[in-house]
């Protein structure tokens, strides 16, 4: 009689100690090129399971993404002399988006809070924050990592503390007595406990993504296709986008760090290179522009409305119908206050996009029945996102005045 033998069991069992030699392998391999001490453990096994079972389209996101950053990682990190794999840190901190932003407000690729980005240089203004700077976060991130190395002399204690604080990682030494990262492990706050452990996972299976089936995505920006300008001048991404043939996107990508789209006079810009050599060329020119841009005397995506003022009017009424900023209905007009009288006639230069909004107004299935007191001003505050102006156009009224008891159709959002 012949013993029964579950095939498919034995199977598994061979696939599973198969895949545990690869990553062993894999393991050694990066001892062997690192000063970075990688252990292969239960905990960094969950870790490269998660990735494997539920993220594999992130790690093909951050295969694409890395042909990108990773250059500029690997150029800041070999000018300090530190080990090359730390570019993988940047994966696990911002799964290398630009603009990535924590809950405590952490900012950039690298994560760098407010205090720590003006320790290491980092200029946070009005119109600039240098933390969504791929090219400066990484040099403060570099000069940062230098000094956790000289509190700590260990890479997974510096990268502990990258997470959870050079200060809580020396205390806790302190209070236990370890020095060594695995004995100390247990004793972190959760996120601290975890960091290690999901950096190795990470730097493994981005090295060795070959021996698994990830599907790459692709980008066509190469940032280090790219080249630097000096402007003295004030722009913003709409008019550089009109000017380079660039989405405002695109601009966006290659200058993450400028603020609300503006960009300040003196600011040096990235852009695709044939795009630089073009700025160049006509750069008097693009500064007219620019120019007359600025003064209304061009008009981009915007139309000039000529807006007369009627009863209940005032200047924030105006500018929320419209979209606009009351100081900018001030300057275009020249008033001194914000006083308006019936009649007055304001320069309004409006959007395209919300015109057609405006415009583009359809019924819902709700209505108002006028009471006595009513303004359109209280009706339109009754519902998210709709203005006077748009109740206006949709019940075909040619004033504010209402009629107590009419009923108003309310426009859909």
């Amino acid at each position: 009689m012949l013993c029964s033998f579950n095939l498919h069991s034995f199977n598994d069992q061979l696939n599973e100690k198969q895949s545990q030699n690869s990553i062993n392998l894999g393991i050694d391999s990066l001892n062997s090129i690192s000063t970075i001490n990688f252990e292969y453990n239960s905990f960094v096994k969950l870790y490269i399971d998660a990735y494997l079972l539920k993220d594999k389209k992130l790690i093909s996101k951050m295969l694409a993404r890395s042909k990108h950053y990773f250059p500029i990682f690997e150029q800041k990190l070999d000018k300090y002399n530190l080990p090359l794999e730390l570019k993988y840190l940047s994966v696990v901190e911002s799964s290398l988006n630009t603009r990535a932003k924590s809950p405590s407000g952490a900012l950039g690729l690298w994560q760098f809070m407010y205090p720590t980005a003006k320790e290491y240089g980092l200029r946070v203004t009005s119109y600039i924050d240098e933390r969504l700077d791929p090219f400066k976060s990484t040099e403060a991130a570099c000069k940062y990592f230098i000094k956790l190395y000289d509190l700590f002399g260990d890479w997974n204690l510096v990268l502990a503390a990258y997470n959870g604080g050079p200060g809580y990682i020396q205390r806790k030494m302190i209070a236990t007595g370890h020095d060594n990262y695995w004995d100390l492990r247990p004793h972190l706050r959760t996120e601290t406990r975890n960091y290690v452990p999901k950096f190795i996972a990470t730097t493994y299976l981005m090295e060795f993504h070959t021996n698994y089936e990830f599907p790459i995505d692709t980008l066509d920006i190469i940032l280090l296709n790219s080249d630097t300008i000096k402007i003295d001048h004030q722009t913003n991404y709409k008019t550089l986008s009109k000017l380079t043939c660039l989405t405002e996107e695109d601009i966006s990508y290659y200058n993450p760090s400028f603020k609300n789209n503006i960009i300040p006079k003196g600011s040096t810009i990235v852009l695709p290179k044939n795009n630089i050599d073009d700025y160049y060329l006509n750069y008097q020119e693009y500064k007219v522009f620019t120019q007359a841009v600025d003064d209304k005397e061009i008009l981009l995506d915007e139309t000039l409305i000529n807006y007369s003022v009627v009863s209940g009017d005032y200047l924030g009424k105006i500018a929320v119908n419209y979209n606009l900023k009351i100081y900018q209905i001030q300057n275009w007009n020249n008033l001194k206050s914000t006083k308006l009288n019936i009649g007055d006639n304001l320069f309004l230069y409006v959007s395209d996009d919300h015109l057609k909004k405006i415009n583009d107004v359809k019924p819902s299935n709700k209505s108002y029945t006028v009471q006595k007191g009513d303004t359109l001003w209280d009706i339109a505050k009754m519902y998210t996102g709709v203005s006077v102006s748009r109740i206006k156009k949709l019940n075909k009224l040619k004033s504010n005045n209402l009629k107590p008891g009419s009923k108003l159709i309310i426009p859909k959002i």
